[in-house]
């Protein structure tokens, strides 16, 4: 049993000191109440040592980004630690075994949200190097011309300028889109933990 829970801790290395201690305690105390005192009797009733440490890393990781909702934090701070969750999640996943069914309605959901939030990302991208490709070549024309006409330099320039103006606006606002596709991914990857991820009777009685 103590070997289980070494092999658990050393997979927790993401969390605090605190944090690892807790989890330690807790499942130790889990086996030695069930009276499971090797490591086979630890797997069979918890999972493999990698399964459970993922699922504790996913659930450490869904409490800090639902605590964070509600605290000030940058738009880079929210979109690291919803990338982090995601690919949590991810793994706890694919450690745990789940039925053909629920994994084949997982992966279209998956598949979708990837699908489209990719779609979004990569027309914005399109747009955002149209809009470049076009401030360059005003400004290039602009100056080539406007010694010769001086009007035409001009309004070339302003386009031009315009469209990198616009470039930095774009900018902006597609990093505003990718955080808050990003906000929704981990919505919907954190609903599909909970709804699919079949858990032990310690971990149902476990509370973070």
């Amino acid at each position: 049993m103590n070997e289980y829970i070494q092999a658990v801790q050393k997979l927790l290395g993401q969390l605090t000191t605190a944090e690892q201690e807790d989890v330690v305690e807790y499942y130790r105390e889990y086996l030695q109440d069930a009276g499971i005192t090797t490591y086979q009797e630890a797997v069979d009733e918890l999972g493999s040592p990698r399964a459970l440490a993922r699922k504790v890393l996913a659930d450490y990781s869904i409490k800090l980004v639902e605590n964070n909702h509600q605290q000030s934090r940058t738009t880079t701070q929210a979109a690291r630690s919803n990338a982090k969750t995601i690919w949590l999640i991810i793994l706890a996943l694919l450690s745990t075994p789940i039925t053909i069914p629920i994994m084949i309605v997982v992966l279209a959901l998956a598949f979708a949200g990837v699908a489209v939030a990719g779609s979004l990302v990569v027309a914005l991208i399109a747009v955002l190097f149209s809009i470049v490709a076009v401030g360059v070549v005003g400004v290039v024309v602009g100056v080539l011309v406007i010694w010769q006409a001086p009007w035409v330099g001009v309004f070339y320039l302003g386009i031009g300028l315009t469209a990198l103006g616009m470039m930095g606006f774009a900018a902006i606002i597609l990093k505003w889109i990718c955080v808050k596709l990003l906000a929704v991914m981990a919505w919907l990857a954190r609903d599909i933990y909970r709804r699919f991820i079949p858990r032990s009777r310690a971990e149902r009685g476990r509370k973070l």
